[in-house]
């Protein structure tokens, strides 16, 4: 609820959109696609469950990302969504100098799931998914995959959180673990 008072105003700035998006806490995956030496990897929070019949995820991307170009050529990647434990995998598939290839699954884990792309070693959850549709959405590329396989990791593990620039931690856990 806006505070009383508050003007609404169309969104016009982008920077002043970004602070808002930033009051919206959300999770923290990789998504990734081939592996060995053909594994391109990157940190995503824009990511969204769309339908469950069928099982569809997006994901957001910059089109001449490299990331883009590699779930473009193999038409499959994976969503990994990373533990609060999994700050340092974030921040070094977040970084412009990100490693790929080898050193990218190197750093992910050792996992390779049935259709053949790297899984977070680790994570809260993977999904592996089928390019459906890719869709332009302004500066970004709108990628609807549909969840082929699933694999769950532990469920006591707190999420890792991204609110305001910076991760942080549910309260939830705050409380229960000091």
């Amino acid at each position: 609820m806006l505070d009383k008072g508050a003007v609404a105003r169309p969104a016009v700035d982008s920077r002043e959109f970004r602070q808002a998006m930033g009051r919206f806490p959300t999770g923290v995956a990789v998504v990734a696609s081939g592996a060995g030496g053909s594994t391109e990897a990157l940190t995503v929070n824009s990511v969204t469950s769309v339908s469950l019949s069928p099982l569809l995820m997006s994901v957001c991307l910059r089109p001449e990302g490299r990331v883009s170009r590699r779930i473009a050529q193999r038409r499959e990647f994976t969503l990994s969504f990373l533990a609060a434990d999994q700050r340092q995998v974030s921040a070094l598939f977040a970084s412009r100098d990100r490693p790929v290839g080898i050193q990218a699954q190197r750093q992910l884990g050792d996992l390779v799931g049935p259709r053949g792309s790297v899984l977070v070693q680790g994570a809260l959850a993977s999904m592996e998914c089928v390019v459906e549709t890719f869709s332009a959405g302004g500066d970004h590329l709108i990628v609807l995959g549909r969840v082929e396989a699933l694999h769950l990791g532990d469920a006591d593990r707190e999420p890792l959180v991204f609110h305001r620039g910076d991760y942080t931690r549910l309260a939830s856990y705050a409380d229960v673990q000091g």
